[in-house]
C-alpha cells in the first residue's frame, strides 16, 4: 500500500499531466529549460533551482532561476558538484534535510562553502543514460523537502527529459535544415537541367525531388524495425520515439487513422521490449458487445451466459508476463472502461460469472483512430482510464503525409504479393508509379496493399497505369490536365461534366437524387446535362418500386414521378405498360 506521505494523488497526477503537455509543446530549448525549472521550483517550493546538463565529460548549468522566476548569475558557483556527480552516477535522486549533517555530503567543500541546508536533486534520464540533473535547494532552512517532493519532481523530471531530448533533436534538425537550404538552389538547378535533357525519365526525377525535400540528413534508422516500412521524416520521428521507450515497460497509447499500421507498432514494442519472448495477444474492442469483450479479456466460467459451455481463460490471463494490444479502445462502453481500469489499478481479473480473482501481469498497449482527449472532454471516455493508458503517446501519420514512403511500400507489397508471383515476373510502369505517388490514400497502407495485389492479379505481375482503379487515376489526370491547360472555362466545364456524370452513376440515373447530391435544382441539372452533352444513365424502375412510391405519395402521380426521378409522362407510360402486361 502506498505511503500517504509519498503517494501521488489524482489531483497531483492531473497537474503533472497539464504541466507535461505545456513543456512538450515548447520547441525552443532555452525557453523549455526555463519553463521546466520554474515548474520544478513551484512543485517543490524550493528557494531556487538549476538545470545542469552533462556535456563532454563535464557539467554545464543551462538554466538557473529563483522562486520569483528570475535568472541567477554565476550559477556554477552556486551548486554542489558533489551532489551533481552523485546523482549522475547513481541515477537516483538525492534528498537531504540538512546537507551539513548528511553522511554523503558533509565532507564536500562546496557544501560548507555555500552553507547548504535543504537540497533535492533528481536525474534527467534519457533511456538508460542521464543527460542532466534538476538541482533544487534552500540555503536558509532545513527540512524543506520531503519524500513526496522527491517523488513529484522525479515523475515530472522523467516527462521533462523527453521534452528536452525532443527540443535538442529539433534544434539539430533545424541546423541540418539550414544546411540543406544552402544547397537547395544548386539541387534545383540540377533538377531543371535534368528535366530538359531527360524528359522520358520525369518519374525518376519527381521521385528524386520528393526524396530531397523529405530527407533530414540523419543516420539510417535502426535495423530492428525493418518490418515497418518508412524512411520519411514523419516515420523517423515515430522510430525516434520507439528508440526512447523500447527498453522500458511503459504503457503506450497509439493514435492513427485506420490502416496506418498501429498493430505493427504494438508488435515492435513487444518484440524488442523487455517482454520479448513472452506472449503477445491482440483484440479489436469494437468487434464485441460488453459481455463478449469482458469474456474475451478476462475469461468466463461454465454457465456464465448462454453458450458458455466450459471454463475459458481470457487474454489477460493467457498472456500474463507478456503484452495485450487493445485496438479501437475508444469503442469500449463506459461500464467496460470501469472494469478495465480496475484491472490496471489492482493487477487482477475476475472471470465472468466467477467470484474468484486472479493476479495478472501484462503490459497494455492501446490504440484508436479517435481523439481520446476530446472524448474525455465530451464525457465519452473515463479521464482516470485515459491517464492510465496515455503514459506515452505515439501518433502515426497518414500515408498522404509520408508520400516518399510510397515507392518502398509498393515494392514491399509486390515482393510479398499474396498470389506468389515470382520476383522475375514483377514490374512497375514509371507512369503508374507517378500516379500512385500523387494519390492521397485515404485508406492508408491497407488500401495501397489491396491496390497493388489487385493490379498484380490483373496484370499478371505487371503494375501498369491503365490497370489502376479509376478513382486513383482521376485525381492525377485532373491535376495533369490542369498543368497543361489553364483555360478556366474549359477546366470548369470539364470538372462539372465529371462530377455530374459521377452523381448520375451513383444515383442510378435518378435525376432528383443526383440533383440533391450536387446541391442544385433538378431544372439546373437538366440544363447542364444538355449543355455539357452528358450521356444519360438509363433509370430502370421496377413495377414494385412504382407502386410503392405511389402508395407513399398517396396516389399523387406528380409527387411520385418527382420522387422516382422520372418525368410524369414517363410514369404514365410505365403504368400503362405494367397494366398491359398484367392484362
Amino acid at each position: 500500500m502506498n505511503n500517504p506521505a509519498t503517494a501521488l494523488d489524482q489531483k497531483t497526477y492531473e497537474k503533472l499531466f497539464e504541466i507535461s503537455k505545456r513543456t512538450l509543446a515548447q520547441m525552443n530549448l532555452e525557453r523549455l529549460l526555463d519553463m521546466v525549472l520554474d515548474e520544478a521550483v513551484e512543485l517543490s517550493k524550493a528557494e531556487r533551482g538549476f538545470i545542469v546538463l552533462l556535456k563532454d565529460g563535464g557539467i554545464e548549468v543551462q538554466s538557473a532561476r529563483n522562486m520569483d522566476k528570475e535568472s541567477l548569475k554565476k550559477a556554477t558557483e552556486k551548486i554542489s558538484t558533489t551532489v551533481i556527480r552523485e546523482v549522475s552516477k547513481s541515477q537516483k535522486p538525492i534528498l537531504t534535510t540538512d546537507a551539513a549533517l548528511d553522511d554523503k555530503l558533509k565532507n564536500a567543500a562546496s557544501v560548507h562553502r555555500m552553507k547548504l541546508r535543504s537540497v533535492l536533486a533528481v536525474p534527467l534520464r534519457s533511456g538508460n543514460e542521464v543527460q542532466g540533473v534538476i538541482y533544487l535547494d534552500n540555503r536558509f532552512a532545513t527540512g524543506i523537502f520531503q519524500p513526496a517532493h522527491a517523488e513529484i519532481v522525479g515523475t515530472f523530471a522523467d516527462q521533462a527529459s523527453l521534452a528536452i531530448s525532443h527540443a535538442k533533436l529539433l534544434r539539430q534538425n533545424r541546423e541540418r535544415q539550414r544546411q540543406l537550404e544552402k544547397g537547395q538552389k544548386i539541387i534545383e538547378r540540377l533538377n531543371r537541367a535534368l528535366e530538359e535533357k531527360l524528359k522520358d525519365q520525369e518519374v525518376e526525377l519527381e521521385r528524386t525531388k520528393l526524396m530531397v525535400h523529405g530527407q533530414d540528413m540523419e543516420a539510417p534508422r535502426t535495423d530492428r524495425y525493418q518490418e515497418i516500412i518508412g524512411e520519411s521524416k514523419a516515420m523517423k520521428e515515430v522510430f525516434r520515439t520507439l528508440d526512447r521507450i523500447i527498453e522500458s515497460d511503459v504503457t503506450v497509447y497509439i493514435q492513427g487513422a485506420s490502416g496506418t499500421g498501429k498493430e505493427l507498432i504494438a508488435r515492435a514494442l513487444h518484440t524488442y521490449g523487455p517482454r520479448r519472448g513472452k506472449i503477445f495477444v491482440s483484440t479489436n474492442c469494437a468487434s464485441y458487445n460488453d459481455t463478449l469483450l469482458e469474456s474475451e479479456l478476462f475469461g468466463h466460467v461454465r454457465g456464465a451466459f448462454t453458450g458458455a459451455e466450459k471454463d475459458k481463460k481470457g487474454l489477460f490471463e493467457y498472456a500474463t508476463g507478456g503484452s495485450v494490444f487493445l485496438d479501437e479502445v475508444a469503442d469500449m462502453s463506459l461500464a467496460m472502461q470501469a472494469k478495465l481500469l480496475r484491472v490496471l489499478q489492482e493487477g487482477e481479473i475476475r472471470s465472468v460469472g466467477s467470484s474468484k480473482t486472479t493476479k495478472v501481469d501484462v503490459r497494455i498497449i492501446s490504440a484508436t483512430n479517435k481523439d481520446l482527449g476530446q472524448m474525455v472532454k465530451d464525457g465519452k471516455f473515463r479521464k482516470d482510464l485515459f491517464y492510465r493508458l496515455n503514459v506515452v503517446k505515439i501518433k502515426l501519420p497518414p500515408l498522404k503525409d509520408r508520400r516518399t514512403d510510397v515507392p518502398a511500400l509498393i515494392n514491399f507489397f509486390m515482393q510479398n504479393n499474396k498470389m506468389g508471383i515470382p520476383k522475375e515476373f514483377l514490374s512497375v510502369e514509371p507512369a503508374a508509379m507517378k500516379v500512385l505517388m500523387a494519390y492521397d490514400w485515404p485508406g492508408n497502407i491497407r488500401e495501397i496493399e489491396n491496390e497493388v495485389n489487385r493490379v498484380l492479379v490483373m496484370g499478371k505481375g505487371a503494375l501498369t497505369k491503365d490497370l489502376l482503379s479509376d478513382h486513383i487515376r482521376e485525381k492525377f489526370e485532373f491535376e495533369e490536365e490542369m498543368q497543361n491547360n489553364l483555360n478556366l472555362p474549359q477546366q470548369v466545364s470539364h470538372f462539372e461534366k465529371k462530377v455530374i456524370a459521377r452523381a448520375l452513376q451513383e444515383s442510378e440515373g435518378n435525376k432528383a437524387k443526383a440533383a440533391k447530391m450536387l446541391g442544385i435544382s433538378r431544372f439546373t441539372l437538366h440544363q447542364k446535362i444538355k449543355n455539357l452533352e452528358i450521356e444519360a444513365v438509363k433509370r430502370r424502375v421496377s413495377p414494385e418500386e412504382v407502386h410503392r412510391v405511389l402508395d407513399e405519395c398517396g396516389g399523387n402521380k406528380a409527387k411520385a414521378a418527382k420522387k422516382l426521378g422520372i418525368q410524369r409522362q414517363t410514369l404514365y407510360y410505365k403504368l400503362e405498360r405494367f397494366k398491359a402486361k398484367q392484362g
